[in-house]
């Protein structure tokens, strides 16, 4: 018995040391044996030339710390060393990695070690650690990390260039002395997502100076003017599901859908317009168009055509906004993404302008209705050039002749409304705009000539309504006591004091 006893005895000796060890608690890699890389994630407003990092703390680099981007880190000692063997440079074998990270992470990275998002520490934007990376493997050979951004905000158009480091690294202070707390800065670009604005063209055509030498648009109804949306293109929009703009105009400018075009790309096939209300949504296909692909890093262009309608009311800014959303609707390998960015712009204000009028009597100061007038063109000596015609949708044309020249009845109120003109500093040199009388009230004289008035920013507003007084047919008559008679007595007897000094110098002139 014993002897069976003895060998059982001696085997459970032998494996108590690798059962010991197996519940023993896993040793954290020492300090010695570790580094920590700290990346300070700087983003600029536009492309900076490279500056070389030195591995330690950089306070003159530049930049702005940027929370949110995405950084995995892989160990990619294995191709590092088989570059090596085959004959490459240190500086050449890290260089030709960092090519082939550049736009996708390569095979041989294999599994991520390690992921952080930039966040804010210490009172800095833009941190993201990466804490007890192995120095050196189980054989000795010192590591080789990779550092690829994988995801960052929509406003980023460049992304930060991959990073290699290889180790050991040396502080610049000692350069004999392994530093095991590096710092590294990498760089992004971010630029204004979504930018709106006139057509080159259209600003020419609707430009007004006003007096404090601003510079307004504005507008007649039915005129059409072009707008431009610029886009630019987040460099990862490849990974995002979601890419669209819609552009939503306020009441008062209507835009023709059908006249939206990207230069460069394809309708149907690199994106889609679909009408909502009186604007349009562009959805961009991220998934299958090469060319959409294409734009990672760079702007594109909207373009369409608009028109200000007889919705718009005079003295009021009508605007429109063009909305970018950039995300994603689906999880997503890229970091954390599931969200869609919104990021607005506007474009700048339309004006449309017009003029109220109030049809008077002279004497008592009633309104009168029924007064009919033509809106006209009057030249410097106030003959009249053009008459204006309006169509269904209000819009205006001007003609050399009256025939069908629209009609503006005064109301009960003896009110006239004129809306959706040009400003007067838009006329043509020397010309004004004139409302002429073409029927007066009932029991009243018509006006003789045209009555002359501005269209300015602000002229529609009731407080400079423009009266226009009609006499009643007949003459003025006094009011009874009054003095007005004694005029007309004066006048009378000039008259006969005259014929009575004419007749006196004839009869002299006889006698003689």
């Amino acid at each position: 018995m014993k002897n069976k006893l003895k060998p059982l005895i001696t085997g459970l000796i032998m494996i108590l040391p690798l059962l010991l060890l197996s519940f023993a608690t896993p040793q954290k890699v020492s300090a010695a044996d570790s580094v920590k890389v700290t990346l300070h994630n700087r983003v600029f407003d536009s492309a900076r030339e490279a500056k070389q990092n030195t591995g330690e703390i950089m306070n003159d680099f530049g930049g702005t710390g940027l929370n949110g981007v995405t950084f995995k880190a892989y160990n990619v000692t294995d191709h590092y060393l088989s570059l090596r063997k085959s004959g490459y440079s240190a500086q050449h074998a890290v260089t030709v990695i960092q090519s082939e990270a550049k736009y996708s992470v390569p095979s041989y990275a294999g599994s991520v070690v390690a992921t952080e998002t930039t966040a804010t520490s210490k009172g800095e934007d833009g941190i993201a650690s990466f804490d007890n990376l192995n120095l050196k493997d189980s054989d000795g050979n010192y590591q080789t990390y990779l550092f690829v951004e994988t995801n960052s905000p929509t406003y980023v158009t460049q992304q930060a260039a991959p990073i290699v480091l290889t180790m050991p690294i040396y502080k610049t202070s000692d350069t004999s002395a392994i530093n095991h707390d590096i710092q590294i800065y990498p760089k992004n670009v971010k630029s204004t997502p979504v930018t709106k604005d006139l057509d080159e063209a259209s600003k020419r055509d609707l430009a007004v100076t006003l007096p404090d030498r601003s510079t307004i648009y504005n507008a007649q109804y039915g005129q059409s003017f072009g707008y431009n949306i610029k886009v630019n293109v987040t460099w990862n929009i490849e990974d995002r599901d979601t890419f669209n703009v819609v552009d939503k105009p306020d009441t008062g400018i209507d835009i023709d859908a059908s006249t939206v075009s990207i230069d460069g790309l394809t309708k149907g096939t690199d994106y889609t317009v679909n009408k909502k209300d009186n604007g349009y949504q562009v959805v961009f296909n991220t998934t299958t168009s090469a060319a959409v692909q294409a734009l990672a890093g760079k702007s594109l262009t909207i373009t369409y055509k608009a028109t200000l309608t007889n919705n718009a009311t005079p003295d009021t800014a009508i605007g429109n906004t063009a909305t970018l959303n950039i995300g994603n609707t689906a999880t997503l390998n890229i970091g954390n993404g599931t969200d869609t960015t919104s990021t607005q712009a506007n474009g700048p204000k339309i004006y449309t302008g017009g003029a109220q009028f109030v049809n008077k009597d002279s004497q008592s100061n009633k309104t009168l209705a029924g007064a009919k007038f033509q809106l006209v063109k009057v030249d410097s000596n106030g003959n009249i050039v053009s008459y204006a015609t309006q169509a269904s949708d209000s819009s205006y044309t001007w003609s050399d002749s009256a025939t069908g020249a629209t009609k503006y009845t005064s109301d009960t109120n003896g009110l006239v409304a004129l809306k959706g003109l040009s400003y007067s500093d838009k006329l043509d040199s020397g010309e004004s705009y004139a409302l002429l009388e073409i029927k007066a009230p009932d029991g009243y004289a018509k006006l003789d000539s045209p009555v002359k008035f501005s269209i300015t920013k602000g002229s529609f507003d009731d407080s400079n309504k423009i009266t226009i007084d009609n006499t009643k047919e007949g003459g003025l008559l006094p009011s009874t006591g009054g003095k007005g008679i004694y005029i007309f007595l004066a006048i009378g007897i000039v008259i006969m004091i005259v014929a009575f000094g004419g007749y006196k110098a004839i009869k002299k002139h006889e006698e003689i």
